[in-house]
């Protein structure tokens, strides 16, 4: 299995006035193509900040990070847009739909910044929406949804493209159990049976036990990096 994720000893420090905060320290990550990988730290940990620049929303401010065989920093903003909308799909806690925009035009929108031909875009849209089971709620307004509803929208968003890699940034935080039962059961039917590499941050140990490698951060480290022994089955668990 090839690396589609491969880190070399990443830092990231913020700078505020004559304040230094280094919030990653000599990160070091590969995550192979097709795996389903969990980090999982407390609030702080810098999970979300080394989401953030595996996804190409940020930059590192040291080390090396490449991305499918490509050295990201030598990488041009534009060309680091592209690459995002065409290889990478995001899941935020807090769903980031557009509230007065129907189910449909939601999840086609990642599209219409795409190089993908207009005339395929309903069909693939249709497509993501059925493939999270909610082809009758395609004409509503998100604003009409539930909270596991609007996260299975997010979720086919993310899925549009055809992504080689999704990120999930704490998806069942906003849930109640069942909501995020059905989206634990999503994602590991799509990394099972679809071959998408799922990377999963959370603070939940239940959770990050549906992956099959869980990294652990902790004051911007990682600490322990293992394979989940009892993986959890999301057709039988709950999300507590």
């Amino acid at each position: 299995m090839s690396a589609i994720i491969e880190t070399k000893n990443i830092f990231k420090t913020f700078v505020n006035g004559e304040t230094e905060t280094q919030v990653l320290k000599n990160v070091a990550l590969n995550i192979n193509k097709g795996e389903f990988t969990a980090i999982m730290g407390p609030s702080g940990s810098g999970k979300s900040t080394l989401l953030h620049i595996l996804g190409m929303l940020d930059r590192q401010s040291g080390g090396e990070y490449f991305f499918d065989n490509k050295n990201v920093e030598k990488l041009t903003d534009e060309e680091l847009a592209k690459l995002r909308n065409s290889k990478i799909g995001f899941i935020f806690q807090a769903f980031n739909l557009l509230p007065r925009t129907t189910v449909f035009e939601n999840v086609k929108l990642p599209l219409i910044y795409s190089e993908i031909p207009e005339e395929t875009w309903e069909g693939l849209t249709k497509q993501a929406i059925a493939s999270v089971g909610l082809e009758h709620r395609m004409d509503h307004e998100s604003s009409q949804l539930s909270g596991g509803e609007k996260q299975r929208v997010a979720i086919a968003r993310a899925l549009v493209n055809n992504p080689e890699i999704i990120f999930a940034d704490e998806p069942t935080g906003n849930l109640d159990s069942k909501s995020g039962k059905q989206v634990m059961e999503i994602l590991q039917k799509l990394n099972q049976e679809k071959g998408h590499t799922i990377v999963l941050i959370t603070h939940e140990k239940f959770t990050a036990e549906h992956a099959e490698r869980i990294v652990l951060i902790q004051d911007g480290q990682i600490v322990e990096d293992r394979k989940v022994e009892n993986r959890r089955d999301a057709k039988q668990d709950f999300i507590k």
